[in-house]
């Protein structure tokens, strides 16, 4: 439960980040340069921070959740699905959480890695770096993706989102929200 002090903090949001005002952030959180938070996302920082980096892309409906004791580090260039529930205790660079994913309390996800539609993972995993978690027996393989292809897709999903989202939604103003 998140106390008093907790639900006066306001968000620290970079001037280059696009947050639209129905997002919901709760708590002690930084939102790196350059991310995109689209309506209906809930970002909560139950009980420690929560620091996103640089360009990530937060989904309708995509909760991203801190229970635990120490801050929850997101890297760079991530992308959360719409729906997707991430409780990880950290997370790399370049993921992709797909719609209706879900990371369980305290695990620890690398870089390049793709948690598929409807899949979840344990508690308390360590998920190495290009790892893709995939079906509906939740079967796991290790991926060779064109990485350049992945980053160049992701730079344009994010071009194209700065262009959509202002047209339709209001928008928070950067700094504290």
């Amino acid at each position: 439960m998140l106390s008093s002090s907790q639900t006066a903090k306001r968000a620290i949001v970079d001037r280059t980040a696009l947050v639209c005002q129905e997002a919901s952030l709760i708590g002690e959180i930084t939102v790196g340069a350059g991310c995109v938070l689209h309506p209906k996302c809930r970002i909560i920082a139950e009980t420690a921070p929560i620091i996103l980096g640089r360009n990530n892309i937060i989904e309708e409906n995509a909760v991203i959740i801190n229970k635990g004791p120490s801050p929850l580090l997101i890297g760079d260039e991530n992308i959360f699905e719409v729906a997707s529930k991430i409780e990880a205790s950290r997370v790399g660079h370049q993921n992709i959480f797909e719609a209706r994913s879900h990371v369980r309390t305290a695990t620890m996800i690398g870089s390049n890695c793709v948690i598929g539609q409807a899949s979840q993972t344990g508690e308390a995993e360590q998920i190495p770096d290009k790892t893709v978690i995939y079906g509906s027996r939740l079967d796991r393989r290790v991926q060779h993706m064109n990485d350049a292809h992945h980053i160049n897709l992701h730079a344009r999903h994010l071009e194209y989102l700065r262009e959509i989202l202002p047209k339709y939604n209001h928008l928070r103003p950067s700094g504290q929200v």
